[in-house]
């Protein structure tokens, strides 16, 4: 992955020469978060002269357009939120191609924690410059391995859930944050209420077989199921204890209804385990629980 920009240092750089502009294609979604003043401001640039472009309205045609590159594309420019980078993952192929996530969608989780914070016209002009004048420097970051029978994706998150049915519901309805909000209130109506129907039946608790560290949970009923590489699953979303080390990967697992799930939620989405309510009232234990808190937490909840 190329590395976002940087303050300027004195460092010793290996020069390369100046790539063909085949080398770099830009793929640029225009549903990402409706920032079309943003994406003007891309494609208007000088760096983008030296682009190829695959400008669509549907992630869905990308991996025609990529198939077309042939050999010769070296760096991919995303401009998109986590959604698009996602389904461009699964469609591209095991190549030595680079990624620049330069940001402009939605959710932009994925493209800040690889460091493209800043706005995503003056990234992709680093990008491209750096690039063009053999400056750029590149970094390796793990990435999810998640095998369906034959099939192999790879990303920076995995779900399994009610409450991943309901992101994937947002993900393929109209976006922006009137429409985030809309998605909750619907979410939170169906927990509470039998309307409106359609949301309810996606809550339906998952029945599945968890293994953690070769060791199986203890429950066959979930409400969420995660696993994760930046230890954000949205923005200000959060729900992972333990830190990552460069060999692992965060978790976590919510046996629990979905009611229970978004009573927590408030608690979840920081990081804190939600109490075990059947330990939090032996007073003789009060001394203990104060030291250690995490030993009190609900069992039903694995993180």
């Amino acid at each position: 992955m190329a590395n976002p920009p940087e303050p300027s240092r004195s460092r010793a750089r290996r020069k390369r020469k100046q790539k063909a502009d085949a080398d770099i294609v830009l793929v640029c979604n225009p549903r990402a978060g409706g920032r079309w003043k943003e994406l003007a401001g891309i494609l208007d640039s000088e760096e983008a002269e030296h682009v190829r472009r695959i400008v669509t309205d549907s992630v869905e045609d990308i991996a025609e357009a990529l198939a077309e590159t042939g050999h010769d594309a070296k760096l991919l420019c995303i401009y998109g939120g986590d959604g698009t980078i996602q389904r461009i993952l699964d469609r591209l192929p095991l190549t030595d191609m680079h990624l620049a996530m330069i940001g402009g969608g939605t959710m932009n989780v994925t493209s800040r924690w690889c460091g493209f914070s800043s706005n995503p016209a003056d990234s992709f002009r680093h990008v491209v410059r750096g690039y063009r004048s053999g400056e750029l420097m590149f970094k390796e970051i793990p990435l999810l391995e998640v095998r369906t029978g034959n099939e192999l994706r790879r990303g920076f998150t995995f779900g399994m859930g009610p409450i991943i049915h309901l992101l994937d519901a947002y993900e393929k309805g109209r976006k922006g944050k009137i429409a985030a909000m809309g998605t909750a209130v619907r979410a939170i109506s169906a927990v509470w209420t039998p309307w409106p129907r359609a949301y309810r039946d996606l809550l339906a608790l998952m029945k599945a077989e968890v293994h953690i560290d070769g060791n199986r949970v203890p429950h066959e009923a979930f409400s969420a199921v995660f696993a994760n590489v930046t230890g954000q699953i949205n923005p200000g979303v959060e729900p992972f204890v333990d830190e990552r080390t460069r060999d692992r990967f965060f978790c976590a697992a919510m046996a629990v209804s979905a009611r229970e799930f978004t009573v927590a939620m408030p608690m979840i989405v920081r990081g804190w385990m939600p109490p075990d309510k059947d330990a939090f009232f032996q007073p003789h234990r009060l001394l203990e629980r104060f030291k250690n808190p995490a030993l009190f937490s609900d069992p039903r909840y694995v993180n």
